[in-house]
């Protein structure tokens, strides 16, 4: 089997000109707590986050409060350039009825930087947060890691810099990074259309048995397995069978392809450029 070399491409956060963080010995932390109940009967119940630097890590619980943990650490040339980051960088938290948004607003977002960052201080926001199951979530985040486990709700989740693991999730919705590997856990299968990318990095989900759905990958540096029978939707993506993988041909052609497996269902599309995609229905 021939393979294609691997172009390995990566997007840094942008730094300010001339900005030299390593000599910066002023530090600051502090923990902000906050409670948001949402009740049934008072409309969908749904979480939105956008962040610029920091992790997101969210947890679904028994109870009907969504339980924000932030953690705020700044970085500063100065105790002036302190004052200053803590004056122009700020995390709003609001609730409209069952809507509760968590967002990190800086100057960087008007001037092309990434994340909360100048040329005298860098502040970054790490969340922990306790949702009920049922929840709808809108995920975004610049750099790092994003994390979700046991929600069933539909979910929304973009990074830039960063992975995303979702595990022993349910509902149906968009997974996208550029820089990280996506891997996505089902505790019940999507029942809509849902789509899983990365530019750079591996893509592994794991689904119920049975399956049944309809796949579309898209893939440049990377093959795609399955674990399981697929039927071609399309003569040119007729499959090639590897010992217990499914390899499809046309990946070394125009490197699209699609597959029914079981009864089809709802459309699953999965692409990247540098990587495997990789299809599971076995424990991971």
């Amino acid at each position: 089997m021939r393979y294609l070399a691997v172009i390995t491409l990566a997007v840094f956060p942008a730094l300010a000109a001339g900005r030299d963080s390593s000599n910066w010995k002023v530090e600051d932390h502090e923990t902000i707590q906050r409670t948001f109940p949402v009740a049934s009967g008072a409309g969908p119940k749904k979480l939105s986050v956008d962040n610029l630097d920091g992790f997101i890590h969210v947890d679904a619980y028994g109870g009907s409060e969504v339980r924000v943990s932030v953690e705020r650490s700044t970085t500063a040339e100065s105790q002036e350039a302190l004052a200053e980051a803590k004056r122009d960088v700020k995390l709003d938290m609001s609730q409209e009825g069952n809507l509760v948004r968590l967002y990190a607003d800086s100057p960087s977002r008007h001037n092309c930087c990434c994340g909360c960052c100048c040329c005298r201080y860098h502040m970054r926001f790490d969340y922990e947060i306790q949702v009920p199951k049922d929840i709808d979530l809108v995920l975004k985040n610049l750099n790092r890691e994003i994390q979700v486990k046991g929600t069933a709700g539909d979910f929304e989740i973009h990074g830039l810099n960063g992975a995303i693991d979702m595990q022993a999730v349910a509902g149906s919705g968009s997974v996208h990074t550029l820089n990280g590997k996506v891997k996505v856990v089902f505790a019940r299968n999507p029942e809509r259309a849902s789509q899983f990318h990365t530019l750079n990095g591996a893509v592994d989900v794991y689904f119920q048995q049975p399956l049944n759905a309809d796949l579309k990958f898209q893939t440049l540096n990377g093959g795609v397995w399955a674990d399981f029978d697929l039927a071609p939707l399309e003569s040119s993506s007729a499959p090639e069978f590897r010992g217990a993988k499914l390899i499809y041909s046309s990946f070394r052609t125009n490197r699209r392809g699609s597959g029914r497996v079981g009864n089809g269902g709802p459309l699953l599309t999965f692409s990247g450029l540098n990587g495997p995609i990789r299809l599971h229905t076995k424990p991971q």
